[in-house]
């Protein structure tokens, strides 16, 4: 049977003490609690309530300027903790009223209190909160509602207390607590840079940068990998070493500047500290610091081993990336651990619903068939998509009258280029595909291609040798393939997988069917499954459709793998490559109309292009352009960007 605690524990909820009430609360606290209703510092005044009845009351101030437990929780430098104090709040004033006591309440008020006062914060002063602390006298009582509500224990304060700007001893150390809003609120407050989480609701859903996501400095960063590519330039004269002039080129793409010519003149403007961040040197007879001049940075460009930049800068962006995967699979593990083992509040709430389901009419033979059921159907381990196509650098021809050509690997999730090489002219994308992949580590990769690569050679490479799975797009040039895989019997087919999106005028919708293959039945290696994408495109004013489209792939994961939901993910990451990549070089960052032929130079800007989009993807920029106009207008950012 249910208590009457469970259904008032129910009932109970926390709300702002609203303007009118401000005297009542005040009143209560000066009757009830010991230290009465002084706050201190910037407030949140909450009560909770039952029916009508007020039950207990909350009032939050300002952070201690000084706590050693809570400096040695969350690890920030004085500075640091200067800037972001703030970000913490204290729960000044804690008092249950008499006539409301009961087990179990106190930690039922602080988890509602806990749950909207970011919230109320945010609101009210425009920041959100990360962490809250507080104190508990044990001369009065030993904390164990803080305890129970999950709050840190971080030891004794020293006896001190900060009266009209000087430190006072009143001889009675109080017990610290801290309770983290956020898994990550430590990391978050001592971090060197911003983070999104420090940002009200409106700046994180615009272009907000994370900077601590993409620190690439130091000794196993990018200006360390720079400094190990050969300079071919002539020894005798130089003044700037290679590495500090690919910075300057990538810092200067980031400010938003696209040619060689304009990274010249950019560089020219920057103040002498800048300069030196650059890692640029003086000159030895006068001393003076300047920038590389326009010459320099073609002569550079021009001779360097383009090979081994795109090397470079691709194995860094590659160790970004598997950094940023194990930070969310730890925090996910984290996430996991703190759900299964639960708060007092959690507890309390699901013992009574446990109650109650006890007395309801269920069938627990149907209520365990369900389970099982759940359990049969339950999906495997997402694939990493990584998506390989190639583009054409149109304005940088060499002097046969062929464009350079660029083959590149793109990961889905976070959209960042971890390989790329050049095509011989004499050749075409098949032969560089494998070349292009051969160093990565593919284990749960789903490698996705355009029909051209659809070849059985790259199938066994893939699955055999790399470990991986593919997803790859068939056309006319495949036509027995296409014409076999055309002719799957529809009732083959899988429950589709169907998604609509809408956008610059028209809506479309996407049907995605996977039908699992018998061996033998295609005449491809390793084939698990064919895969059926309809796309019917519609006007989003009239409602005609203007075009359908059939597309039709194989794939080695099998639909238990690889489901149409799954299927369609990858497809939409695959053609992400066009958007996400080819449109922003040229559309944003002028590729095309680039007109750099000289030599190693024109794959030498695309590789720092590369450098700049995915720099910014991994700080969590979904719109390039905007963010190059931000840092145009604040190049510091720029600098910050690359850890300099």
């Amino acid at each position: 049977m249910r208590t009457d605690a469970h259904e008032k524990a129910r009932a109970l909820s926390v709300r702002l003490v609203r303007p009118a009430e401000v005297d009542r609360f005040n009143e209560l606290l000066d009757e009830h609690h010991f230290l009465g209703h002084h706050l201190y510092g910037r407030t949140i005044r909450h009560v909770a309530v039952e029916g009508d009845q007020w039950v207990a009351l909350l009032g939050h101030g300002s952070a201690a300027l000084s706590l050693r437990g809570r400096e040695a929780y969350v690890g920030w430098s004085e500075e640091t903790k200067n800037r972001r104090l703030r970000y913490v709040m204290n729960n000044q004033r804690f008092c249950v009223l008499p006539g409301a006591r009961r087990p179990n309440l106190a930690s039922a008020v602080l988890a509602r209190s806990l749950r909207r006062l970011s919230s109320d914060v945010e609101a009210t002063y425009g920041h959100p909160l990360l962490l809250v602390e507080t104190f508990s006298d044990p001369a009065r009582h030993p904390g164990t509602c803080y305890r129970a509500a999950n709050f840190i224990e971080v030891g004794k304060t020293s006896g001190f207390a900060r009266r009209n700007g000087a430190w006072i001893y009143h001889g009675q150390p109080k017990v610290a607590w801290l309770y983290p809003l956020r898994p990550d609120a430590a990391a978050v407050l001592s971090a060197g840079f911003n983070h999104p989480a420090l940002c009200s609701d409106d700046n994180r859903r615009s272009h907000m940068v994370d900077l601590n996501r993409v620190v690439i400095e130091g000794d196993d960063g990018l200006y360390a990998k720079l400094q190990a590519i050969a300079d071919h330039r002539k020894p005798r004269g130089i003044r700037h070493e290679l590495a500090s002039i690919l910075l300057v080129c990538a810092v200067a793409m980031l400010a938003g500047t696209a040619h060689v010519t304009g990274i010249a003149e950019w560089a020219a403007d920057l103040p002498e500290e800048l300069l030196l961040r650059l890692h640029l040197r003086r000159s030895p007879s006068t001393g003076a610091l300047r920038p590389p001049s326009l010459s320099t940075f073609k002569r550079a460009l021009g001779a360097i081993d383009r090979e081994e930049l795109d090397r470079v800068v691709c194995e860094t962006l590659e160790a970004q990336v598997r950094a940023k995967r194990t930070a969310q699979q730890r925090a996910a593990r984290g996430d996991r651990e703190r759900a299964a083992r639960g708060d007092g509040e959690k507890a309390a709430e699901a013992e009574a619903e446990a109650e109650a389901e006890a007395e309801s009419p269920i069938d627990d033979e149907a209520g365990a068939e369900v389970k099982v059921e759940t359990a049969e159907h339950e999906e495997p381990a997402v694939l990493f998509g990584l998506s390989v196509d190639g583009k054409s650098l149109r304005g940088a021809r060499q002097p046969d009258g062929r464009a350079t050509h660029l083959l590149a690997a793109m990961t889905h999730a976070e959209q960042v280029v971890i390989a790329q090489r050049e095509v011989d002219h004499k050749t075409n994308e098949i032969t560089a595909f494998r070349p292009l992949l051969e160093s990565l580590d593919l284990t749960d990769c789903l490698v996705t291609a355009d029909a051209m690569l659809a070849q059985r050679e790259h199938a066994n490479f893939l699955v055999g040798d790399k470990g991986a799975d593919y997803l790859l797009f068939v056309k006319e040039n495949q036509p027995s393939l296409l014409n076999e895989i055309a002719c799957t019997a529809p009732e083959r087919f899988a429950e589709p997988c169907v998604e609509t999106s809408k956008g610059h005028g028209r809506i479309e919708t996407r049907t995605v069917r996977v039908a699992a293959t018998p061996d033998g039945l295609v005449e491809f290696p390793h084939v698990a499954a064919v895969v059926r994408i309809d796309r019917e495109v519609t006007d989003a004013k009239t409602g005609q459709a203007r075009s359908t489209e059939t597309a039709w792939a194989v794939t080695s994961a099998s639909p238990r793998r690889a489901s149409p939901a799954r299927i369609a993910a990858a497809a939409r990451g695959h053609w992400g490559i066009e958007n996400g990549l080819h449109w922003v070089r040229d559309a944003t960052m002028g590729e095309d109309a680039s007109k750099v032929r000289s030599a190693s130079a024109p794959r030498a800007l695309a590789v720092m292009r590369n450098l700049v989009i995915s720099v910014l993807r991994l700080a969590g920029v979904t719109n390039i352009a905007q963010a190059l106009r931000k840092t145009s207008r604040q190049p510091a950012l720029a600098f910050e960007l690359l850890g300099l």
